[in-house]
C-alpha cells in the first residue's frame, strides 16, 4: 500500500501518532506548505506528551523557524491548551492551520501573552461604567454654554456691584469733604 502513497505520508505515519485523521490532516497541511506556499525546510514532528503532529518550517531561506500546528475545526481548542503547547514546544508563537471538511485552511497566529476573555458580568459592569461616562460627558457638553452664560452673568453682576460700591465710596468722600468745609 505504501508504494501508492507519498513518501512523506509514510514518514508522518511512522512518527508515532495513531490517529489517521491527524496524520492525513498533517500531510495535507505539509503539502500545502511545500507546494502552495513554497516554504523552506518543512519538517514534520510529533510530540508524544501532547499527542500532537506539527510542522517546523521557514517562510524563506533566511527567515526564522516557525511552528505550524494542523488543527481540524471539528476539534475543540482552549486558551489553556494553546498556552500548554507554547510551554511544551518552548516557543512564544504558534501558527494554527485550521482545516475544514471542504479542505479550506485558515492560518491563525497565536503569540505569548494571550489574555482570557472577561466574564459576561465584568464586561456588563465595564459597559455600564463607560455608558455613565459618555452620559456625563454629553451632559457637560450640553450644559457648557449654559454654564458659560451663568458665569458671564455672575461676572457682570460682580462688576455692577463693584461699580456701585465705587460710586458710594466717592459719594462718601464728597460728603465728608462737604462736612469738613462746613465746619470751618
Amino acid at each position: 500500500m505504501y508504494d501508492i502513497c507519498h513518501p512523506s505520508f509514510y514518514y508522518i505515519e511512522k512518527l508515532g501518532c495513531n490517529d489517521p485523521i491527524k496524520i492525513s490532516n498533517t500531510f495535507y497541511i505539509y503539502m500545502q506548505l511545500c507546494e502552495d506556499k513554497r516554504f523552506w525546510h518543512v519538517n514534520y514532528k510529533y510530540n508524544a506528551e501532547l499527542d500532537l503532529l506539527y510542522l517546523e518550517t521557514k517562510k524563506n531561506k533566511n527567515s526564522n523557524l516557525e511552528i505550524y500546528v494542523p488543527w481540524l475545526i471539528s476539534f475543540p481548542i482552549t486558551i489553556d491548551f494553546i498556552e500548554k503547547l507554547q510551554k511544551v514546544l518552548e516557543t512564544d508563537r504558534l501558527i494554527f492551520v485550521f482545516k475544514s471538511a471542504d479542505s479550506t485552511s485558515v492560518f491563525y497566529r497565536a503569540s505569548a501573552g494571550l489574555i482570557k476573555p472577561l466574564s459576561p458580568e465584568i464586561r456588563k459592569q465595564l459597559k455600564e461604567k463607560e455608558d455613565k461616562k459618555i452620559l456625563l460627558e454629553r451632559n457637560i457638553k450640553k450644559n457648557t454654554s449654559n454654564l458659560y452664560e451663568l458665569a458671564k452673568s455672575i461676572n457682570t453682576e460682580n462688576s455692577n456691584f463693584e461699580s456701585t460700591d465705587t460710586i458710594e465710596s466717592e459719594n462718601e468722600k464728597t460728603n465728608s469733604e462737604t462736612i469738613s468745609v462746613i465746619e470751618i
